[in-house]
């Protein structure tokens, strides 16, 4: 009876707990910034302990092995399909309630609110390291303790790293070998032929991509107004197509990995009504992104005949030629495009006038623009004109970039 009696008061606390929390939802929320901000500072506190409460439970809770009974693999399982929590955040909750001995001080802190319940799960789990580890050390929270009181969470996180270095390194080691097992990349594609990308690195993995891609996702310019994770994604799609033109890929089938696009003449000069070209791997994709792929590209002819029976092929070219090129990239010294820092070897010859419309693949008709300015031009709307002694020779709508076929000057370039 009393134990019944003890669930019902429990059970009543929580439901006294829930209708002051309905109670605080009805309130007003109008007031001045220095009242949202103390608002803010004690509803975390409250929080706070709420979660010390829940941890509390759910250490409890996997002791006694229930979710067994209710057919899940772990307690953190079951806390996951009925609390609608992560795994990460149920398993902090079930080492602090698991550890709640041994963290007394550092539990204090946080009913106090000097500290908050993040940085309590991060020395919670670094308590279960301890106890997991085949030494046995017995674990002192005081150390850590002192540095969460002064560091905020992220650096905590590294002090709590150099912790579990310190007493064990094999078992750090594991850690991070196991990150290295879950490594995942997941590229599928959507409606219209765009991708969808998810995965997880290990450390070292996702620092090593991060180095790579830094140097590319900086700001182009003044100009530029793209968002940190749009220039991210904007350099790693550079990076691929730079690794691609290198022509150091393994060969797949005999052949250079690369795009290979098919298109009607129609749609390369632009015509009225033409269909749109076709990606492999992608789909259909626009006039002028097929121009923009076949600015510098290797070409094929394909003639049908009317039965779409193929008639005849023509040899491959590629465009510019090896010493075209050579000079292009002795005259430019990279990219064009004023601002840009990109050097040669992250540059594509554009054609000024494109060759499906009659330009020329020779110098007076090529520039070097990096891959980002290569989509602007085609893509982007924008434009570059051929200019000489400083002289127009044509008019495009703006924004415009001037290019001119003399040597660059590099105090003009800014």
């Amino acid at each position: 009876m009393c134990d019944r009696d003890g669930e019902r008061h429990q059970g009543d606390e929580i439901a006294e707990l829930a209708a002051a929390t309905d109670r605080l939802r009805r309130r007003s929320r109008v007031g001045a910034p220095v009242a949202l901000r103390d608002d803010l500072i004690r509803l975390r506190r409250v929080i706070d302990r709420i979660e010390l409460e829940f941890s509390s439970v759910a250490g409890a809770f996997s002791a006694t092995e229930e979710e067994e009974w209710q057919g899940c693999l772990s307690p953190t399982h079951w806390m996951r399909l009925e609390c609608g929590m992560t795994a990460v955040a149920a398993a902090n909750a079930i080492a602090v309630g698991s550890h709640a001995d041994g963290l007394a001080e550092t539990i204090a802190a946080v009913e106090e609110g000097k500290l908050g319940f993040a940085h309590l799960a991060l020395m919670a789990g670094t308590a279960r390291a301890f106890q997991e580890s085949p030494t046995a050390t017995p674990f002192d929270e005081q150390p850590l303790l002192d540095q969460a009181m002064s560091h905020p969470l992220s650096r905590f996180r590294v002090d709590c790293a150099h912790a579990r270095h310190a007493h064990d390194v094999q078992a750090f080691q594991a850690e991070q070998l196991r990150d290295v097992e879950y490594r995942t990349l997941d590229v599928r594609t959507h409606e219209g032929g765009a991708f969808f990308i998810k995965g997880f690195l290990d450390a070292v993995g996702g620092a090593t991509l991060c180095a790579a891609l830094d140097p590319l996702a900086r700001r182009a310019g003044t100009d530029d107004d793209r968002p940190r994770a749009r220039r991210y994604a904007d350099a790693l799609v550079e990076l691929a197509g730079h690794r691609l033109d290198a022509g150091q890929l393994p060969r797949v089938g005999g052949q250079r990995p690369h795009l290979q696009v098919t298109a009607s003449i129609e749609t390369l000069v632009g015509a009225t009504g033409a269909p749109a070209g076709m990606l492999d791997r992608a789909g259909p994709i626009s006039t002028p992104t097929v121009q923009r792929l076949a600015c510098d590209a290797s070409v094929t002819r394909v003639l049908l005949g009317p039965d779409s029976a193929v008639v005849d092929v023509g040899r491959a070219r590629r465009l510019p030629s090896g010493p075209t090129r050579r000079a292009l990239h002795a005259r430019h010294g990279g990219c064009e495009w004023p601002g840009c820092d990109r050097p040669t070897s992250w540059t594509a010859a554009h054609h000024v006038e494109h060759w499906a419309h009659g330009g020329a693949t020779d110098l007076s008709n090529l520039v070097l623009v990096c891959h980002r300015h290569h989509w602007l031009v085609h893509e982007g709307g924008w434009k570059l004109l051929r200019g000489e002694d400083g002289q127009m020779m044509s008019v495009a709508p703006v924004p415009v970039v001037r290019w001119h076929s003399r040597a660059p000057d590099p105090t003009a370039r800014t």
